[in-house]
This record gives C-alpha cells, structure tokens and sequence, in this order.
C-alpha cells in the first residue's frame, strides 16, 4: 500500500469520538517509527551521496538525477508526517474532550457514610418521595416556576422529576444522575429531574448540603426563589429559612450560602453574579446581599452527623435541639440565655447525653418532661 492509501484509510477511520485511546496512540507509535526509519535512511544515503561526490565529482547529468530522486521523496515524507500530525491533532482533541465530558463524582468518607447508616438506623432518615412522571402530578406549578425562574427547558426536564420532602426532625440523603450527593435537612424540599440532559438544574427550599459531582461541561444550578447559586465541582450549604425557631421552608426573605470547597456564584433576581471563595458566607435578607468570612468546620460536621457548637449562646444552642427532637424549651431567666457553650455532640445518640453535658458544663439544672424541656439555675 502506497502513501497516499494510506493516508486515505486513515482519515476515513478517524472519528473523533469513537478513537479508542491504545489504538489511537498505537497508530501514533507506527507512523512515527516510518517517519524515524525513512529519516535514517534518508540520512544514510545523503552521507553515502555526499561521501561519493567528494570522492569523485558529479556530472550534471548525475546531479539532475539526484535531485530527480530527492524530489520524489519530498511527497512520501510529507504525507507521512501530516499522518503523524493529524493523529497528534486527534489524538489532543479525543483526550480534551474526554476530559472536558468527564463525570467525577465527590469523595464520600467515613465520616459521611458513618452518619447516613446511623441516620436510617435511628429513624431520621425519612422523607415523603413522589415521582412526578410515574404519577402524572404537576413537578411545579405556575406560580412557582416564576417564583423560581424556571425556563421552558428546565420545565421540560421537569416531566419527568422527582419531589423531596422532609418533615420536622426528619433529614434525608439523595444521589442525583450525575453522583451529586444532597444532604436536606428537617422541614425541607428538592425538586430535581429524573436524568439531566445538557444541564443540572435543582430547586431548594428549605435546608442542604450539596456535594456536587464535578463536570466541566455542565454547570450545577440551585434555584431558590432569592436567586441561582451556580457551580461546576464543589461543597457548599444552601438555606433558604430567616433563621429563627418559626421559620419554615417556603419562606423568600431570607438566603444564606456557606461555600466549604471549590468556587461558586450566586446571581440574585435581578442583580449581576456574586462570586464565593472557600470560607465565605453569602446571605441574603429583605433583598439586601452581604458576603463575610465563617467558620465552615460547624457545616462540615452538620453534613457528618454532628453538632459543633462554639461559644453559642445557650438559648441558640437550645433553638437547633429544640427543632431536632422536637421539644419545647423554656428559660427560668433571660441571663440563662446568654450563657455560652463549647460542643461536640452526635446527632443520633439522642437527647439526653447533649443535656446531661450542657448541665456540669454551664452548671444549671434542666429538667426534661416527655416534649418540654426547662432549664433554671
């Protein structure tokens, strides 16, 4: 087979996507040992012809010939070598779109999987899930596809979704199409498609924690009705709640968004994008936005099945059990508020243990009745 053959052969076999990469680089290793033989042969004889003409000078008769010869190497070499070109030009589009498709989704550790066991083992793990093509029920209505901007595309991914619900002390873990994992906390909603197609889109209220699936060719999209946080490849916690014991998840005054890992952007209702860096804490309150450095270490242990408190006021650490195990609290005095605590508590070794501590820390008595709870010096 001539060059020119095949060169030809090779370019009706080169489909981009469907070049398996050992062949791909098995060609390139065989075109490049023609190409590096014809060289050194190429190399030999010009030795051999300039060792002959200093030996005994050409006549022009030769020196025509030779450049015959010369000239009719020059189209075997370059065909050669655009072989091996075209095959490099390929070759770095195949692995750059192999990497640009790449689905990476996040690393699960112990901790996390530690805490989702204990999550079912206990109970807490309990959500209402209803399918929204399986059951011909509307995935959003009218009203809030406004109050979450949902576009015709979006909409169209919505046929066929899935509606997650939590009710009070109850928090569920889902793994979406791509590997993205979602913690909801207590008294929460996800709306999320069935299968992403070109775009991963959600929608919160209430509570979570993403742990997002990285894919450089689609953007993660969490529609609240305060605005789009979007992401490629991150940790974050998104809650839609004003932060005080009666809020509830259909509340829209209030956003906060803690960025753990990566980098996201959050782009309010009419208003331009805001970028996030690790540690930062973006929130939203009464359409007034404000970004500040925090902690993360706090949200990390939520997502781990932990309380973190440190140096919270007693009466805010009483609010978040109050919400968990769903008790009453009431303080003998306003100073008994105020008083700090530093902790470390599992969120699934039940309540008792978290007030038996609180008690020799703070040094105040708590009494506990069946759904109340009252703390007096």
């Amino acid at each position: 087979m001539d060059d020119q053959k095949r060169i030809d052969e090779l370019k009706e076999q080169m489909a981009l996507a469907q070049i398996d990469g050992d062949e791909l680089l098995h060609r390139y290793r065989v075109y490049s040992r023609i190409d590096e033989e014809a060289g050194l042969a190429s190399i030999q004889e010009r030795i051999a012809t300039a060792t002959d003409t200093e030996e005994s000078p050409c006549t022009e008769a030769q020196l025509s010939t030779q450049r015959a010869a010369r000239s009719s190497r020059s189209p075997s070499m370059l065909w050669r070598a655009a072989a091996v070109v075209v095959l490099l030009m390929v070759g770095g589009a195949f692995w750059y779109h192999h990497d640009y498709t790449k689905v990476t989704p996040p690393v699960v550790s112990e901790e996390i999987e530690t805490a989702m066991r204990q999550s079912r083992e206990s109970g807490r793990q309990a959500a209402e899930v209803v399918s929204i093509g399986a059951q011909h029920t509307a995935a959003i209505t009218q009203e809030e596809r406004t109050l979450y901007h949902v576009d015709n595309d979006f909409a169209e991914q919505l046929a066929e979704a899935r509606r997650i619900t939590t009710y009070q002390n109850k928090e569920y873990w889902v793994t979406l199409d791509d590997g993205t994992l979602v913690h909801l906390n207590d008294n929460s909603r996800l709306i999320y498609p069935e299968q992403f197609g070109d775009r991963r889109d959600v929608i919160l209220d209430g509570e979570a924690y993403f742990m997002v699936a990285k894919d450089k060719s689609r953007q993660f999209v969490v529609h609240t009705p305060q605005g789009d946080v979007r992401v490629h490849g991150t940790e974050f916690m998104v809650n839609t709640r004003d932060g005080s014991k009666n809020d509830n998840a259909n509340a829209t005054g209030h956003l906060s968004v803690v960025l753990v890992k990566g980098s996201i952007g959050f782009t309010p209702n009419n208003g331009r994008e805001q970028m996030l860096t690790p540690g930062q804490q973006l929130s939203v309150v009464n359409s007034q936005l404000s970004i500040n450095e925090v902690d993360t270490t706090p949200y990390v242990a939520w997502n781990e099945g932990k309380f973190l408190f440190q140096a919270w006021p007693l009466e805010r650490v009483m609010e978040v059990l109050s919400r968990w195990y769903g008790v009453e609290v009431s303080f003998a005095s306003d100073e008994l508020r105020t008083k700090q605590l530093d902790g470390y508590f599992s969120r699934y070794d039940g309540i008792d243990y978290i007030l038996e501590s609180i008690e020799a820390v703070l040094n105040v008595t708590i009494t506990k009745n069946q759904h109340s709870i009252s703390i007096n010096k």
